[in-house]
């Protein structure tokens, strides 16, 4: 029986087989005190493969100052903050309207070693917060919001983001509203982890 070295990669590239194989890469560690944490509070987080996803398009646009708009904002930080590694001056804004969902971000963040510094904390109404942040300011915005919010987080994210940064919708949003205000530029594409990643290349 041929070793798995001698079978061509596209006959070992099975959707279910590289799910596993790329599992066995990640260190959850990070990530599962946090997750665990949101779940207790009663909201979802991404998985260890998506953080990974975000950690690596934050790696890809050299993120130095990020927005994250999540119910449960610890996971994604942790996943941003990691991309740029120890003492590169990087900082997430999380924002949330649940103040208790801040504090466990607040503590993982903590936790996981980084700064004070490394991180904004902002219990407020998502959408009208990111409204009032400073126009192309930002490297990287994470999103995860309902559909019918998607427009005007993409509308926002064309005026918040420098060029060369991304949007990470979390979830499967492809293909982008209709009316979507976006650059003729913009890449969009759907990275198939946990229940989908939505990325958006500006």
């Amino acid at each position: 029986m041929p070793d798995s070295t001698d079978v061509p990669a596209t006959d070992r590239s099975r959707p279910a087989d590289l799910a596993r194989r790329s599992a066995d890469l990640v260190d959850d560690s990070l990530y599962a005190p946090a997750r665990a944490e949101a779940d207790e509070l009663g909201a979802s987080s991404p998985d260890a493969l998506t953080a990974e996803a975000i950690r690596l398009v934050a790696r890809l646009t050299g993120a130095r100052a990020s927005v994250c708009i999540s119910p449960a904002p610890g996971v994604p930080a942790l996943a941003i903050l990691a991309a740029a590694g120890p003492g590169a001056g990087a900082v997430v804004t999380c924002i949330t309207d649940d103040p208790h969902h801040l504090d466990a971000a607040r503590s993982a963040v903590r936790a996981a070693g980084h700064p004070a510094s490394a991180a904004r904390y902002i219990a407020a109404r998502p959408l009208e917060v990111a409204d009032k942040l400073a126009d192309g300011a930002y490297d990287l915005l994470v999103a995860d919001v309902p559909d019918h919010s998607v427009s005007r987080v993409l509308s926002r994210a064309h005026q918040l983001l420098r060029a060369g940064g991304a949007l990470i919708l979390i979830g499967d949003h492809a293909p982008l509203p209709e009316d979507a205000d976006l650059p003729a530029h913009a890449h969009v594409t759907l990275l198939p982890v946990g229940g989908g990643l939505t990325v958006v290349a500006l």
